[in-house]
Protein backbone atom coordinates (compact mmCIF):
# COMPACT_ATOMS: atom_id res chain seq x y z
CA UNK A 1 0.00 0.00 0.00
CA UNK A 2 1.82 3.26 -1.28
CA UNK A 3 1.33 6.10 0.99
CA UNK A 4 2.80 9.37 0.09
CA UNK A 5 2.48 11.94 2.91
CA UNK A 6 3.49 15.41 3.04
CA UNK A 7 4.43 16.89 6.66
CA UNK A 8 5.19 20.71 5.10
CA UNK A 9 1.47 20.88 4.33
CA UNK A 10 -1.41 22.41 6.80
CA UNK A 11 -3.42 19.13 6.43
CA UNK A 12 -2.95 17.46 9.56
CA UNK A 13 -1.47 14.16 8.58
CA UNK A 14 -4.37 12.05 10.01
CA UNK A 15 -6.66 13.22 7.19
CA UNK A 16 -3.92 13.47 4.62
CA UNK A 17 -3.70 9.68 5.69
CA UNK A 18 -7.44 9.11 6.09
CA UNK A 19 -7.93 10.31 2.33
CA UNK A 20 -5.31 8.57 0.75
CA UNK A 21 -6.59 4.98 2.07
CA UNK A 22 -10.02 6.60 1.27
CA UNK A 23 -9.53 6.78 -2.47
CA UNK A 24 -7.83 3.63 -2.61
CA UNK A 25 -11.09 1.78 -1.24
CA UNK A 26 -13.43 3.69 -3.75
CA UNK A 27 -11.28 3.11 -6.47
CA UNK A 28 -11.24 -0.99 -6.00
CA UNK A 29 -7.33 -0.80 -5.60
CA UNK A 30 -8.53 -1.61 -1.87
CA UNK A 31 -10.92 -4.32 -2.36
CA UNK A 32 -13.64 -5.29 0.22
CA UNK A 33 -12.09 -7.14 2.94
CA UNK A 34 -8.52 -6.55 3.16
CA UNK A 35 -6.85 -6.27 6.12
CA UNK A 36 -5.42 -3.07 6.41
CA UNK A 37 -2.03 -2.71 8.48
CA UNK A 38 -1.93 -2.49 12.10
CA UNK A 39 -1.48 0.79 13.75
CA UNK A 40 1.95 0.13 14.63
CA UNK A 41 3.08 -1.20 11.43
CA UNK A 42 1.94 1.50 9.35
CA UNK A 43 3.34 4.43 11.81
CA UNK A 44 6.92 2.76 11.45
CA UNK A 45 6.20 2.76 7.40
CA UNK A 46 5.45 6.28 7.54
CA UNK A 47 7.58 7.15 10.19
CA UNK A 48 4.51 9.45 12.27
CA UNK A 49 2.95 8.82 15.59
CA UNK A 50 0.98 5.98 16.10
CA UNK A 51 -2.28 8.03 17.46
CA UNK A 52 -2.18 9.39 13.76
CA UNK A 53 -2.71 5.62 12.22
CA UNK A 54 -5.14 5.84 14.92
CA UNK A 55 -7.56 9.52 14.13
CA UNK A 56 -7.43 8.28 10.25
CA UNK A 57 -8.71 5.14 10.83
CA UNK A 58 -11.29 5.80 13.27
CA UNK A 59 -12.25 8.60 10.48
CA UNK A 60 -12.55 5.79 7.91
CA UNK A 61 -14.70 3.86 10.30
CA UNK A 62 -17.19 6.72 11.16
CA UNK A 63 -17.84 6.97 7.29
CA UNK A 64 -18.33 3.29 7.11
CA UNK A 65 -15.49 2.34 4.94
CA UNK A 66 -13.55 0.20 7.48
CA UNK A 67 -14.28 -1.73 10.44
CA UNK A 68 -12.41 -3.29 13.45
CA UNK A 69 -12.57 -6.57 14.53
CA UNK A 70 -11.51 -8.45 17.27
CA UNK A 71 -11.97 -11.84 15.91
CA UNK A 72 -10.45 -12.07 13.24
CA UNK A 73 -8.15 -8.64 15.02
CA UNK A 74 -7.30 -6.17 13.16
CA UNK A 75 -8.92 -3.20 10.36
CA UNK A 76 -10.91 -4.53 7.52
CA UNK A 77 -11.75 -2.47 4.01
CA UNK A 78 -15.65 -2.62 3.48
CA UNK A 79 -17.78 -2.49 0.59
CA UNK A 80 -18.31 1.56 0.24
CA UNK A 81 -21.97 0.51 -1.26
CA UNK A 82 -24.37 -1.98 -1.02
CA UNK A 83 -26.21 -3.90 -3.47
CA UNK A 84 -28.84 -0.80 -4.02
CA UNK A 85 -26.03 1.28 -4.06
CA UNK A 86 -26.38 3.59 -1.41
CA UNK A 87 -23.57 3.53 1.59
CA UNK A 88 -23.21 1.01 3.86
CA UNK A 89 -22.53 1.50 7.22
CA UNK A 90 -23.02 -2.10 8.97
CA UNK A 91 -20.02 -3.96 8.88
CA UNK A 92 -19.63 -7.48 7.50
CA UNK A 93 -18.51 -10.48 8.88
CA UNK A 94 -14.84 -11.75 7.98
CA UNK A 95 -14.09 -14.97 7.21
CA UNK A 96 -10.07 -15.27 7.75
CA UNK A 97 -7.99 -18.08 7.25
CA UNK A 98 -6.53 -18.16 10.69
CA UNK A 99 -9.81 -18.66 12.30
CA UNK A 100 -10.91 -21.53 10.41
CA UNK A 101 -8.73 -23.61 11.71
CA UNK A 102 -9.56 -27.83 11.80
CA UNK A 103 -7.01 -28.08 14.08
CA UNK A 104 -7.36 -27.27 17.95
CA UNK A 105 -4.63 -27.27 20.79
CA UNK A 106 -5.26 -28.78 24.28
CA UNK A 107 -5.27 -26.14 26.90
CA UNK A 108 -2.37 -27.98 28.35
CA UNK A 109 -0.43 -27.92 24.47
CA UNK A 110 -0.95 -24.33 24.41
CA UNK A 111 0.10 -23.50 27.44
CA UNK A 112 3.00 -25.56 27.64
CA UNK A 113 4.58 -24.57 24.41
CA UNK A 114 4.52 -20.88 25.54
CA UNK A 115 6.95 -22.18 28.22
CA UNK A 116 8.97 -24.76 25.89
CA UNK A 117 9.83 -22.29 23.43
CA UNK A 118 10.63 -19.54 26.10
CA UNK A 119 13.26 -22.26 27.35
CA UNK A 120 15.95 -20.85 25.09
CA UNK A 121 14.45 -17.18 24.31
CA UNK A 122 14.55 -16.01 27.64
CA UNK A 123 17.18 -14.30 29.74
CA UNK A 124 16.35 -15.86 33.49
CA UNK A 125 17.20 -19.28 34.61
CA UNK A 126 15.15 -22.22 32.31
CA UNK A 127 14.16 -25.01 34.50
CA UNK A 128 11.44 -25.66 32.17
CA UNK A 129 12.04 -26.69 28.70
CA UNK A 130 13.91 -30.84 28.31
CA UNK A 131 16.94 -28.47 25.88
CA UNK A 132 20.49 -29.71 25.33
CA UNK A 133 23.07 -27.54 26.79
CA UNK A 134 25.12 -25.78 24.18
CA UNK A 135 28.29 -27.31 25.45
CA UNK A 136 27.31 -30.89 24.92
CA UNK A 137 27.13 -30.07 21.43
CA UNK A 138 30.06 -32.30 19.77
CA UNK A 139 31.41 -29.12 17.74
CA UNK A 140 35.05 -30.57 17.65
CA UNK A 141 33.48 -33.93 15.68
CA UNK A 142 30.94 -32.03 13.44
CA UNK A 143 33.54 -29.56 12.63
CA UNK A 144 36.14 -32.01 11.73
CA UNK A 145 33.15 -34.19 9.84
CA UNK A 146 32.35 -30.99 8.11
CA UNK A 147 35.66 -30.25 7.10
CA UNK A 148 35.92 -33.73 5.58
CA UNK A 149 32.80 -32.90 3.24
CA UNK A 150 34.00 -29.13 2.36
CA UNK A 151 37.74 -30.87 0.98
CA UNK A 152 36.03 -33.89 -0.29
CA UNK A 153 34.41 -34.61 -3.62
CA UNK A 154 31.64 -37.12 -2.51
CA UNK A 155 28.35 -35.54 -3.69
CA UNK A 156 26.58 -37.98 -1.19
CA UNK A 157 26.03 -35.70 1.39
CA UNK A 158 24.13 -33.14 -0.97
CA UNK A 159 22.63 -36.12 -3.27
CA UNK A 160 19.26 -37.24 -2.63
CA UNK A 161 18.69 -40.39 -0.39
CA UNK A 162 16.02 -43.22 -0.16
CA UNK A 163 12.83 -41.75 1.86
CA UNK A 164 13.92 -44.70 4.44
CA UNK A 165 17.15 -43.05 4.97
CA UNK A 166 20.58 -43.93 3.72
CA UNK A 167 22.06 -47.75 3.69
CA UNK A 168 24.99 -46.33 5.25
CA UNK A 169 22.86 -44.62 8.44
CA UNK A 170 20.70 -47.66 8.93
CA UNK A 171 23.94 -49.83 8.72
CA UNK A 172 25.46 -47.68 11.55
CA UNK A 173 21.95 -47.61 13.54
CA UNK A 174 21.76 -51.52 13.36
CA UNK A 175 25.28 -51.87 14.85
CA UNK A 176 24.65 -49.53 17.39
CA UNK A 177 21.92 -51.34 18.38
CA UNK A 178 23.49 -54.45 18.80
CA UNK A 179 24.89 -52.88 21.81
CA UNK A 180 21.28 -52.63 23.26
CA UNK A 181 20.59 -56.43 22.68
CA UNK A 182 18.13 -55.48 19.67
CA UNK A 183 19.59 -57.50 16.76
CA UNK A 184 17.81 -56.35 13.59
CA UNK A 185 18.65 -55.50 9.82
CA UNK A 186 18.80 -52.57 8.11
CA UNK A 187 15.78 -52.87 6.67
CA UNK A 188 13.82 -52.50 9.67
CA UNK A 189 15.13 -49.52 10.39
CA UNK A 190 13.23 -46.24 9.23
CA UNK A 191 15.27 -42.87 9.41
CA UNK A 192 12.82 -39.77 10.62
CA UNK A 193 12.64 -36.10 11.26
CA UNK A 194 11.92 -36.19 14.99
CA UNK A 195 9.95 -38.96 16.78
CA UNK A 196 6.71 -36.78 17.22
CA UNK A 197 6.05 -36.70 13.26
CA UNK A 198 6.67 -40.51 13.41
CA UNK A 199 4.74 -41.07 16.19
CA UNK A 200 1.86 -39.56 14.11
CA UNK A 201 2.54 -41.43 10.98
CA UNK A 202 2.31 -44.45 13.66
CA UNK A 203 -1.06 -43.38 14.72
CA UNK A 204 -2.21 -42.82 11.22
CA UNK A 205 -1.53 -46.60 10.58
CA UNK A 206 -3.09 -47.95 13.35
CA UNK A 207 -6.22 -45.50 14.55
CA UNK A 208 -9.57 -44.66 12.98
CA UNK A 209 -11.72 -41.70 14.49
CA UNK A 210 -13.22 -43.16 17.99
CA UNK A 211 -10.29 -46.06 18.10
CA UNK A 212 -8.96 -46.01 22.10
CA UNK A 213 -5.19 -45.41 22.51
CA UNK A 214 -3.10 -46.18 25.64
CA UNK A 215 -0.78 -43.48 27.22
CA UNK A 216 0.63 -43.04 30.44
CA UNK A 217 -0.06 -40.30 32.82
CA UNK A 218 1.35 -37.71 33.51
CA UNK A 219 2.01 -37.22 29.91
CA UNK A 220 3.78 -34.86 27.37
CA UNK A 221 0.74 -32.39 25.39
CA UNK A 222 2.06 -32.68 22.71
CA UNK A 223 1.79 -36.72 22.49
CA UNK A 224 -1.71 -36.08 24.11
CA UNK A 225 -2.51 -33.92 21.11
CA UNK A 226 -1.12 -36.27 18.56
CA UNK A 227 -3.55 -38.99 18.98
CA UNK A 228 -6.56 -36.76 19.65
CA UNK A 229 -5.87 -34.97 16.06
CA UNK A 230 -6.39 -38.49 14.27
CA UNK A 231 -9.32 -38.62 16.25
CA UNK A 232 -8.22 -41.53 18.57
CA UNK A 233 -9.77 -41.38 22.42
CA UNK A 234 -7.08 -41.30 24.79
CA UNK A 235 -7.12 -44.03 28.21
CA UNK A 236 -4.86 -42.45 30.48
CA UNK A 237 -2.95 -44.90 33.28
CA UNK A 238 -1.43 -43.88 36.35
CA UNK A 239 2.50 -44.27 36.75
CA UNK A 240 4.22 -45.42 39.81
CA UNK A 241 7.95 -45.22 40.41
CA UNK A 242 8.10 -48.63 39.06
CA UNK A 243 6.11 -47.83 36.05
CA UNK A 244 2.75 -47.89 34.30
CA UNK A 245 -0.05 -49.47 36.67
CA UNK A 246 -0.57 -52.35 35.02
CA UNK A 247 -3.28 -53.69 36.79
CA UNK A 248 -5.47 -50.48 35.76
CA UNK A 249 -4.32 -51.11 32.01
CA UNK A 250 -5.10 -54.16 31.70
CA UNK A 251 -8.79 -53.75 32.97
CA UNK A 252 -8.83 -50.92 30.23
CA UNK A 253 -7.60 -53.33 27.62
CA UNK A 254 -9.97 -55.61 28.35
CA UNK A 255 -13.20 -52.93 28.59
CA UNK A 256 -12.03 -50.75 26.18
CA UNK A 257 -10.09 -52.76 23.60
CA UNK A 258 -7.76 -50.44 22.34
CA UNK A 259 -5.80 -50.27 19.05
CA UNK A 260 -2.61 -48.95 20.33
CA UNK A 261 -0.49 -48.23 23.37
CA UNK A 262 2.09 -45.37 24.02
CA UNK A 263 5.06 -45.89 26.32
CA UNK A 264 8.16 -44.62 27.65
CA UNK A 265 9.62 -47.29 30.15
CA UNK A 266 12.35 -45.68 30.69
CA UNK A 267 12.81 -42.66 32.60
CA UNK A 268 9.57 -41.60 31.35
CA UNK A 269 8.33 -37.71 30.78
CA UNK A 270 8.03 -35.84 33.04
CA UNK A 271 7.37 -38.38 35.84
CA UNK A 272 11.62 -40.30 35.38
CA UNK A 273 9.44 -43.06 36.47
CA UNK A 274 11.35 -46.50 34.86
CA UNK A 275 8.97 -49.63 34.20
CA UNK A 276 10.23 -52.37 36.22
CA UNK A 277 11.11 -55.99 34.52
CA UNK A 278 8.16 -57.72 35.61
CA UNK A 279 5.38 -54.99 34.24
CA UNK A 280 7.23 -55.01 31.32
CA UNK A 281 6.67 -59.03 30.67
CA UNK A 282 2.57 -58.17 31.46
CA UNK A 283 2.45 -55.31 29.37
CA UNK A 284 3.84 -57.95 26.77
CA UNK A 285 1.78 -60.61 27.27
CA UNK A 286 -1.45 -57.99 27.33
CA UNK A 287 -0.45 -56.61 24.15
CA UNK A 288 -0.09 -59.76 22.07
CA UNK A 289 -3.43 -61.14 23.74
CA UNK A 290 -5.21 -58.35 22.56
CA UNK A 291 -2.67 -57.75 19.79
CA UNK A 292 -2.43 -54.40 19.97
CA UNK A 293 1.13 -52.91 19.02
CA UNK A 294 3.06 -50.91 21.56
CA UNK A 295 5.36 -47.93 20.41
CA UNK A 296 8.09 -47.98 22.93
CA UNK A 297 9.59 -44.51 22.93
CA UNK A 298 13.34 -44.59 23.76
CA UNK A 299 14.34 -40.92 23.29
CA UNK A 300 16.43 -40.77 26.50
CA UNK A 301 18.33 -44.01 26.10
CA UNK A 302 21.79 -42.27 26.34
CA UNK A 303 21.10 -40.69 29.63
CA UNK A 304 21.22 -43.48 32.02
CA UNK A 305 22.75 -43.22 35.33
CA UNK A 306 23.31 -46.65 36.82
CA UNK A 307 25.41 -48.99 35.46
CA UNK A 308 22.53 -51.94 34.62
CA UNK A 309 19.85 -51.36 32.46
CA UNK A 310 16.74 -53.27 32.07
CA UNK A 311 15.82 -54.68 28.95
CA UNK A 312 14.25 -53.16 25.92
CA UNK A 313 10.38 -53.90 25.62
CA UNK A 314 11.54 -54.77 21.95
CA UNK A 315 14.52 -57.15 22.87
CA UNK A 316 11.97 -59.24 25.09
CA UNK A 317 8.89 -58.86 22.76
CA UNK A 318 8.38 -62.05 20.76
CA UNK A 319 5.18 -61.29 18.80
CA UNK A 320 6.08 -58.71 16.59
CA UNK A 321 4.53 -56.21 18.45
CA UNK A 322 6.65 -53.51 19.75
CA UNK A 323 7.97 -50.67 17.28
CA UNK A 324 10.96 -49.23 18.67
CA UNK A 325 11.58 -45.24 18.72
CA UNK A 326 15.06 -42.75 19.34
CA UNK A 327 16.01 -39.67 18.14
CA UNK A 328 19.48 -37.65 17.79
CA UNK A 329 17.83 -34.60 18.62
CA UNK A 330 19.41 -34.89 22.35
CA UNK A 331 22.24 -36.91 21.90
CA UNK A 332 23.69 -35.75 18.42
CA UNK A 333 22.85 -32.46 17.89
CA UNK A 334 19.37 -30.77 17.78
CA UNK A 335 19.06 -29.11 14.49
CA UNK A 336 19.88 -32.63 12.47
CA UNK A 337 16.45 -33.39 13.12
CA UNK A 338 16.81 -36.63 12.69
CA UNK A 339 15.59 -40.08 14.89
CA UNK A 340 15.31 -43.56 13.75
CA UNK A 341 12.27 -46.12 14.37
CA UNK A 342 12.70 -50.10 14.39
CA UNK A 343 10.00 -52.40 13.30
CA UNK A 344 8.82 -55.29 11.44
CA UNK A 345 9.06 -55.55 7.88
CA UNK A 346 5.66 -54.73 6.86
CA UNK A 347 5.46 -51.96 9.42
CA UNK A 348 8.33 -50.05 7.65
CA UNK A 349 6.89 -50.37 4.11
CA UNK A 350 3.36 -49.26 5.33
CA UNK A 351 5.37 -46.42 7.31
CA UNK A 352 7.19 -45.55 4.18
CA UNK A 353 4.02 -45.48 2.04
CA UNK A 354 2.56 -42.86 4.44
CA UNK A 355 5.47 -40.77 4.68
CA UNK A 356 5.97 -41.16 0.76
CA UNK A 357 2.66 -39.10 0.52
CA UNK A 358 4.62 -35.76 2.21
CA UNK A 359 7.76 -36.28 1.54
CA UNK A 360 10.19 -37.55 -0.89
CA UNK A 361 13.15 -37.40 0.59
CA UNK A 362 15.33 -36.69 4.26
CA UNK A 363 18.06 -34.69 5.15
CA UNK A 364 20.55 -36.58 3.20
CA UNK A 365 23.82 -33.75 5.05
CA UNK A 366 22.22 -34.61 8.26
CA UNK A 367 22.65 -38.52 7.89
CA UNK A 368 25.86 -38.52 6.22
CA UNK A 369 26.92 -36.55 9.27
CA UNK A 370 25.07 -39.07 11.28
CA UNK A 371 26.69 -42.17 10.23
CA UNK A 372 30.24 -40.94 9.80
CA UNK A 373 29.68 -40.10 13.69
CA UNK A 374 29.12 -43.44 13.99
CA UNK A 375 31.92 -44.88 11.56
CA UNK A 376 34.43 -42.75 13.31
CA UNK A 377 34.17 -44.18 17.07
CA UNK A 378 32.54 -40.26 18.13
CA UNK A 379 29.35 -41.93 18.99
CA UNK A 380 30.83 -43.81 21.51
CA UNK A 381 32.64 -41.33 22.95
CA UNK A 382 30.32 -39.11 22.85
CA UNK A 383 27.86 -41.20 24.83
CA UNK A 384 30.02 -41.70 27.96
CA UNK A 385 30.83 -38.01 27.82
CA UNK A 386 26.74 -37.24 27.49
CA UNK A 387 26.43 -39.54 30.88
CA UNK A 388 29.20 -37.87 33.30
CA UNK A 389 27.82 -34.36 32.09
CA UNK A 390 24.75 -35.09 32.72
CA UNK A 391 24.93 -37.27 35.76
CA UNK A 392 27.19 -34.51 37.29
CA UNK A 393 24.31 -32.21 36.50
CA UNK A 394 21.10 -34.55 38.45
CA UNK A 395 23.51 -34.82 41.41
CA UNK A 396 23.84 -30.98 41.57
CA UNK A 397 19.91 -30.09 41.07
CA UNK A 398 19.25 -32.96 43.86
CA UNK A 399 21.61 -32.13 46.27
CA UNK A 400 20.27 -28.58 46.18
CA UNK A 401 16.43 -29.42 46.35
CA UNK A 402 17.32 -31.32 49.36
CA UNK A 403 17.65 -28.10 50.90
CA UNK A 404 13.92 -27.27 50.18
CA UNK A 405 11.81 -29.02 52.44
CA UNK A 406 8.39 -28.85 50.61
CA UNK A 407 9.82 -30.39 47.95
CA UNK A 408 9.45 -34.42 47.71
CA UNK A 409 11.29 -36.01 45.06
CA UNK A 410 12.66 -39.35 44.10
CA UNK A 411 16.58 -38.95 42.02
CA UNK A 412 15.95 -40.19 38.95
CA UNK A 413 17.85 -43.01 37.32
CA UNK A 414 17.90 -41.42 34.36
CA UNK A 415 16.60 -38.77 32.03
CA UNK A 416 17.10 -34.86 31.75
CA UNK A 417 14.77 -33.40 34.79
CA UNK A 418 13.44 -33.63 38.52
CA UNK A 419 9.46 -34.95 39.11
CA UNK A 420 9.19 -32.85 42.30
CA UNK A 421 6.03 -32.88 44.34
CA UNK A 422 5.39 -29.76 46.63
CA UNK A 423 3.93 -30.67 49.93
CA UNK A 424 0.88 -28.51 49.80
CA UNK A 425 -1.41 -28.36 47.03
CA UNK A 426 -1.46 -24.44 45.46
CA UNK A 427 -1.89 -23.33 42.18
CA UNK A 428 0.94 -24.30 40.19
CA UNK A 429 -0.01 -22.39 36.67
CA UNK A 430 0.10 -18.86 39.44
CA UNK A 431 3.26 -20.59 41.24
CA UNK A 432 5.35 -20.92 38.11
CA UNK A 433 4.38 -17.06 36.97
CA UNK A 434 5.54 -15.83 40.35
CA UNK A 435 8.71 -17.93 39.55
CA UNK A 436 9.62 -16.45 35.93
CA UNK A 437 8.60 -12.58 37.80
CA UNK A 438 11.22 -13.74 39.90
CA UNK A 439 13.44 -14.88 36.83
CA UNK A 440 13.07 -18.75 36.99
CA UNK A 441 10.64 -21.03 34.52
CA UNK A 442 9.83 -23.94 35.87
CA UNK A 443 7.09 -26.55 34.26
CA UNK A 444 3.97 -26.96 36.10
CA UNK A 445 2.65 -30.57 36.90
CA UNK A 446 -0.76 -29.72 35.60
CA UNK A 447 0.25 -29.42 32.10
CA UNK A 448 1.02 -33.21 32.03
CA UNK A 449 -2.48 -34.00 33.23
CA UNK A 450 -5.59 -34.32 31.12
CA UNK A 451 -7.45 -33.35 33.32
CA UNK A 452 -4.80 -30.37 34.68
CA UNK A 453 -6.05 -30.27 38.71
CA UNK A 454 -4.63 -33.44 39.96
CA UNK A 455 -1.30 -32.10 38.74
CA UNK A 456 -1.46 -29.40 40.17
CA UNK A 457 1.02 -29.28 43.16
CA UNK A 458 3.62 -31.32 40.79
CA UNK A 459 6.68 -29.61 39.05
CA UNK A 460 9.03 -30.05 36.47
CA UNK A 461 12.39 -29.33 37.02
CA UNK A 462 14.80 -29.45 34.14
CA UNK A 463 18.39 -29.43 34.34
CA UNK A 464 19.42 -30.35 30.94
CA UNK A 465 20.30 -26.88 29.74
CA UNK A 466 21.24 -24.91 32.88
CA UNK A 467 25.06 -24.17 33.68
CA UNK A 468 25.70 -25.59 37.77
CA UNK A 469 25.63 -21.80 38.69
CA UNK A 470 22.39 -21.59 37.10
CA UNK A 471 21.11 -24.81 38.67
CA UNK A 472 22.38 -23.72 42.27
CA UNK A 473 20.69 -20.43 41.88
CA UNK A 474 17.34 -21.31 40.27
CA UNK A 475 17.06 -23.94 43.23
CA UNK A 476 17.49 -20.93 45.56
CA UNK A 477 15.44 -18.81 43.86
CA UNK A 478 12.25 -21.74 43.57
CA UNK A 479 13.20 -21.63 47.40
CA UNK A 480 12.55 -18.21 47.77
CA UNK A 481 9.03 -18.28 45.52
CA UNK A 482 7.85 -20.87 47.82
CA UNK A 483 8.36 -18.80 50.71
CA UNK A 484 6.36 -15.92 49.14
CA UNK A 485 3.82 -17.88 47.59
CA UNK A 486 3.52 -18.98 51.02
CA UNK A 487 3.01 -15.67 52.76
CA UNK A 488 0.71 -14.27 50.05
CA UNK A 489 -1.62 -17.07 50.10
CA UNK A 490 -1.65 -18.06 53.78
CA UNK A 491 -1.75 -21.90 55.40
CA UNK A 492 -3.15 -24.35 53.56
CA UNK A 493 -6.84 -25.55 54.71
Amino acid sequence: MNIQLNSASSTPLYIQLKLSIREKILTGELPEQFKLPSERQLAQRLQIHRNTVVKAYEALISEGLVASSQKPRGYFVLNPFNEQGTKNNEPTFFSSADKNFNYRFTNEQNSFEVLYRSSHTNEGISFGGVLINREVIPVKYLKELMQEIIDGENLEPFWFCDSQGTEALRQNIAEMLFSRNIYVKPRNIQVIGETYEAIHNIALMYLNPGDHVVIEEPALPAIVNIFLHVGAKPLFVPIKQDGIQIDVLEKLVRQYKPKLIYTMPNYQNPSTCTMDIDKRKRLLKCARSYNIPIIEDDSLHEFNYKDARIPSLFFMDNSNSVIYLDTAGLSFYPGARLGYLVAPDNVIKTYQRIVNKNQLFLNSTSQYLWAKFFEKGFYEKHAVFLKEYYQKKRDLMCRCLQEVPEITFTTPEGGLCVWGELERELNDTQFAALCEKMGLQIMPGSFFFSQGNVGKNYLRLSFSSASDEEIVEGVSLLKKAIAAFKFRNGPSA
